[in-house]
């Protein structure tokens, strides 16, 4: 029994089973409660002598489905699966925070974003490293520590590009907007690397300025802090008189050749870089240039302008060059002399067409045996006018062979035409053994009708 009152009937007659830990009303039958919770701790002693607990504990991160037992307690259930995670997450991220030397807020604030990716199922898939670097990597970008993701790569021996994606990720699902890295902060660390000895404050310095007139000409958006960095720690320690070779920067601040290049090849587009050392240091130029990328894309653009313009003019003066030629050729035409007498006819023949030659060579295969023939004829005539006029000759000269001016002549074998030859001969033949007869005419088959209209009547005729 229970001092309750049921909420539907207003009994007071509830009945409490601890055991099975419920409360149900006895006179309308409702259950008031279910899974009582048992705020008190019993012990019981089993075989042995071993003390067990009764009852269980309920982690105030538990999701309530399986709940765990208080440590401390001889029991058969071990942690659960989120508490060992949090607690694997939370010993690796306090390691690499030693080796960044990070303080203890920076390692709260990094676990505090590991707990919200693990509620969120974001390490599902995921390797835990990758997300604890990312995390420690967030908070390094929130409070502005000068720790950059090679760093982290370095550490775990893993691909900067997967890191970056995972981080990305972190930053997107969480909703935390991740400010960009402001380039001053890597130049004390770069130049401690780079050993300036006393004039490590001078150096850095200037290598501030530097860098902060850079950001003023929009050097710095879109670009890596590191190559920026490097090519302002560079120029600084030239201004100091100090011997720094562009292979110790990169191997600082961890950029290839071809980009500190460029930052330097850009800075010197700027006004800043016509200045004297002293006039750097004393004066703040006011005018800023446009972005390096701004600048190449109109660079760009006047140079297609050009081109197309070349272009044009290439063709006015090929189209006048052409005019001249035409011009040339007509004057030459018109002041060269006529021929004449019979020389124009020969100078009309000249001029004719091709096509009038064309057609003289097709009817020149034509015509070429019918004048071999005649001149044949011809040589053989004059031949016979001499023997009749007394003179003689030694040997008589044969006509020539039609075959020795045009080559062998085709023949019927050659052509594939012999069995149609013959074919055609046996049917000439047939045909003329039919026709030839007495002359009667052949009636059979024609009667005498027939026949009467065949003759013509005294009106037809």
């Amino acid at each position: 029994m229970s001092s309750r009152v049921c909420k539907n009937c207003g009994c007071t007659d509830i009945d409490v089973d601890a055991a099975r830990g419920d409360a149900v009303c006895t006179g309308c039958g409702s259950v008031l409660e279910d899974n009582i919770i048992v705020s008190e701790v019993q012990f019981v002693e089993g075989a042995g002598g071993i003390s067990s607990a009764v009852g269980q504990f309920v982690s105030s991160e538990c999701s309530g489905k399986t709940p765990s037992l208080g440590e401390g307690f001889y029991t058969s259930v071990g942690k659960e699966s989120r508490a060992q995670t949090l607690q694997n997450g939370k010993r690796q991220i306090h390691n690499l925070g030693v080796q960044l030397q990070l303080n203890k807020h920076c390692l709260d604030t990094a676990f505090n974003f590991f707990k919200m990716a693990v509620s969120k199922h974001l390490t599902r898939g995921r390797k835990m490293t990758h997300v604890i670097a990312a995390c420690l990597y967030l908070v390094c970008r929130t409070e502005g520590t000068p720790h950059m993701l090679l760093d982290l790569s370095d550490l775990l021996q893993v691909n900067v590009y997967v890191l970056g994606k995972t981080f990305l990720l972190l930053a997107r699902e969480l909703c935390i907007n991740a400010p960009a890295i402001d380039p001053c902060l890597y130049i004390p660390r770069f130049a401690h690397l780079l050993e300036f000895g006393d004039k490590n404050h001078e150096v850095s310095m200037t290598a501030l300025r530097l860098v902060q007139r850079m950001k003023r000409d929009w050097m710095h958006t879109g670009r890596r802090p590191s190559g920026l960095c490097g090519a302002a720690l560079l120029v600084a320690s030239r201004m100091h008189d100090f011997r720094r070779t562009i292979k110790e920067v990169i191997r600082v601040v961890k950029v290839c050749e071809s980009t500190l290049r460029k930052r330097l090849t850009e800075f010197e587009d700027t006004p800043t870089s016509q200045l004297t050392i002293d006039e750097f240091m004393k004066i703040d130029l006011e005018q800023e240039c446009d972005p390096p990328s701004f600048t190449a894309g109109q660079r760009k653009v006047k140079i297609q302008q050009l081109e197309q313009e070349l272009a044009k003019k290439l063709d006015e003066v090929e189209g006048e060059i052409s005019s001249y030629q035409d011009e040339i050729e007509n004057e030459l035409e018109s002041s060269r002399p006529k021929p004449k007498g019979i020389y124009a006819s020969y100078a009309k023949n000249g001029s004719e067409d091709n096509t009038s030659s064309i057609l003289a060579e097709e009817d020149d295969d034509e015509d070429l045996e019918a004048a071999a023939n005649h001149l044949n004829k011809d040589f053989y005539s004059e031949l016979a006018n001499d023997t009749s006029k007394g003179i003689c000759y030694e040997h008589t000269v044969k006509p020539l062979p039609i075959e020795s001016l045009l080559g062998p002549l085709p023949t019927a074998a050659s052509l594939g035409i012999t069995d149609s030859i013959k074919e055609c001969i046996a049917i000439n033949e047939q045909e003329k053994s039919d026709n030839a007869g007495d002359g009667e005419l052949d009636l059979n088959g024609i009667d005498d009708n027939e026949i009467d209209r065949y003759i013509l009547n005294e009106k037809e005729a």
